[in-house]
């Protein structure tokens, strides 16, 4: 998909209640293919644009640059992250204790660097209990359905204001699919080179984020 496709994309809208400025973090939960990444995909885009910020992304997304080290996140300033099944880096054994402080001690400090972080997992019980205790707002997959030919997901949006994993359900609300079609690579993952994982960077130099182009719908 090429650079231009940015053009395509809907008008930066949000809804009413999703005011997220740096420093907040986003969770999108639901089981494989319910549409976790696209609503990721479309809050991130829909922030970058609005707030003025990079977009910045462990996959491939129209608009965005790649992260893929430690490194890539600890220099980022003034972005929109969004991380995609963020479980598989958390969880990954190849994380020592030292890389998972680092990481603890830099996500305090992603308000003061201009960063909101969206990400998506298949439920919040999997996510690492110190991004838990970060997340501020979280939406969940409810359903599809469709509508005069029109296919649409169904979110229901909590907020999690005592960072004790009790959510507070407060809206449901449906996303029109077809406007977010080709906003990110949703083969991504299928070959075999494919990673989600964003990693301690090896003894060499840190990976640098490099644009990858977007794979089309087939």
């Amino acid at each position: 998909m090429s650079a231009d496709r940015t053009a395509n994309l809907p008008p930066p809208r949000l809804l009413p209640f999703e005011r997220y400025y740096p420093g907040a973090f986003v969770g999108v939960f639901g089981a494989l293919r319910s549409g976790k990444t696209l609503m990721a995909c479309r809050l991130g885009v829909t922030l970058a644009r609005s707030l003025g910020l990079d977009l910045v992304s462990n996959i491939p997304v129209v608009g965005a640059r790649r992260v893929a080290a430690l490194d890539d996140l600890a220099a980022l300033r003034g972005a929109v992250l969004i991380w995609d099944e963020v479980q598989v880096s958390l969880d990954s054994r190849e994380w020592a204790s030292d890389d998972a402080r680092r990481l603890t001690r830099d996500m305090i400090l992603w308000g003061k660097r201009g960063i909101v972080c969206v990400y998506t997992s298949p439920s919040f019980a999997t996510v690492d209990v110190r991004l838990r205790r970060l997340t501020q707002y979280v939406y969940v997959t409810a359903g599809r359905f469709r509508r005069s030919g029109v296919d649409y997901a169904v979110y229901r949006w909590h907020e999690h204001p005592y960072a004790d994993d009790v959510l507070v359900e407060r809206y449901r609300f449906a996303l029109r699919l077809s406007d977010w079609y080709g906003v990110y690579d949703t083969l991504y993952g299928a070959s075999a080179g494919d990673t989600l994982a964003i990693l301690p960077a090896p003894s060499s130099p840190s990976l640098s984020p490099v644009p990858a182009p977007v794979r089309r719908r087939g």
